[in-house]
């Protein structure tokens, strides 16, 4: 009997949650941009992939990386992205990865021991001499490396050294702690070679350099390494070591990142959603919107359904899908934009909300913000138009412990609901206006008989 008048109801709440998500969406993307909750979030996912610090500072200070981050207006540095997509992380974390291997090098370390001992050279041809010949032992190094660490190459450059140190004494003592230094890093790395079925290291320089990367990366954080090269041992039996090891293990790396950001997105997603409740459980009390009260105040008010149910109708026809907030320059309207608009727009429904003030009778009592005696009560003092005392009350304000109860709990329904998003409203929205479309409406029909 009472269907229609029910469906009114709930379609007049569920347009006031819609209302009210919309304000405290807008909100929290306010509050997100100033505190980049995403972009700090994003970061300590990505810590907590790569598993350290130093390793996770270098990536971020990738020029793709970079290029993410939003340099914002007046900053002297660009913010953290917000987003970084799966193909950009996986290149720039392959790249890393490559340039230690490219650089990879046991004697890199030593450079700053070996220059100090050849600025004690007295002579100045002789000390020019010996640092040409020291750049040009760090150049072989590296030249070890493109050539597929072959053990003749690595013979070639511990030779060098040998004849780097008799020449130069002032250095011998390093040149004799760097080559078992040398000998123990290309084999760890042969190792690494052998253990992974590399039978033709000079196939793919790119792999090659990789996993080189991987023993000096190793350094920084040995459980990187060994989740690296989990994935690597699986590119490996599935490539057969062909030509598309580097774009299978791109692959591999994206399909990582975006493991790591389903699980990042369902913890934010929780997140914002306790927000979204704590901010539309603050909107209902500063702007005193009791779910319970308006449902009473719906039910008792043909005439107030009626308006509210054409201004509904009105809004999904101009309304495709949920509109978002923004400013004239794109940016997110904050709190002190947003509630005053959120008034305007509660008032233009004609729902009973706000707290309302009115002058109160004191019966002789004295007007007090704190009544401490007998002989007060509780109110603000104040003056009328003709400047006589009176004391002022809000007059919806529960004055009993049931009174408070109930509008704690209208004020939690609020809440709750806001917790659900504008999305979720706006689909509820549309499905109570079509099923209400399709029942006769009562107070068109004619009368029987």
């Amino acid at each position: 009997m009472y269907l229609q008048e029910i469906l009114e109801v709930v379609i007049g709440l569920v347009f006031m949650w819609l209302v009210l998500s919309i304000a405290a969406m807008s909100i929290q993307e306010w509050i997100g941009n100033v505190f980049a909750w995403r972009a700090k979030a994003l970061k300590k996912s990505i810590r907590g992939m790569l598993i350290s610090a130093a390793l996770t500072k270098e990536f971020y200070a990738h020029p793709l990386i970079v290029s993410l981050s939003p340099s914002g207006k007046n900053r002297k540095k660009p913010r953290l992205p917000s987003y970084i997509p799966s193909d950009k992380f996986a290149s720039a974390l392959f790249d890393i990865v490559t340039q230690a291997g490219k650089e990879a090098s046991p004697l890199k370390n030593l450079s700053g021991k070996v220059d100090k001992q050849l600025a004690s050279i007295k002579n100045p041809e002789q000390r020019k001499l010996a640092k040409n010949d020291w750049a040009a032992i760090l150049e072989t190094a590296k030249k070890v490396t493109a050539a597929g660490l072959s053990q003749t190459a690595v013979d070639s450059l511990k030779l060098q050294l040998h004849v780097f140190g008799e020449k130069f004494p002032e250095t011998q003592s390093t040149i004799d702690q760097a080559m078992p230094e040398a000998d123990a890093f290309y084999q760890k790395f042969a190792e690494q070679q052998r253990v992974a079925g590399v039978s033709n290291p000079s196939s793919d320089l790119a792999m090659r350099q990789f996993r080189l990367g991987l023993v000096v990366i190793e350094e920084k954080s040995p459980k990187f390494k060994e989740t690296i090269a989990a994935l690597l041992r699986n590119v490996d039996v599935f490539t057969l070591q062909s030509e598309q090891a580097a774009t299978e293990m791109r692959a591999s790396l994206e399909s990582w990142f975006k493991d790591a950001m389903d699980r990042l997105s369902g913890t934010y997603k929780r997140r914002a959603q306790f927000v979204s409740f704590v901010l539309g459980f603050i909107l209902a009390l500063i702007l005193q919107v009791d779910s319970i009260n308006v449902a009473n105040s719906l039910w008792r008010e043909p005439t107030l359904r009626q308006a509210i149910i054409a201004q509904v109708q009105s809004y999904a026809q101009q309304n495709q899908q949920v509109p978002a907030q923004t400013m004239t320059d794109g940016s997110t309207p904050g709190p002190l934009q947003t509630i005053p608009e959120l008034q305007q727009q509660l008032q233009a429904l004609n729902i009973p909300f706000g707290w309302t003030a009115a002058i109160i009778d004191t019966g002789g009592k004295q007007c007090a913000l704190i009544p401490l005696k007998g002989n007060q009560i509780w109110g603000i003092a104040g003056q009328n138009d003709q400047g006589v005392p009176v004391c002022k009350r809000v007059d919806n304000f529960p004055m009993d412990l049931s009174g408070w109860l109930g509008k704690l709990l209208g004020f939690i329904i609020t809440g709750a609901a806001t917790a659900q998003g504008a999305p979720f409203w706006f689909d509820i929205l549309k499905k109570l206006i079509n099923v209400r479309s399709s029942r006769p409406n009562p107070a068109e029909q004619a009368p029987v008989g």
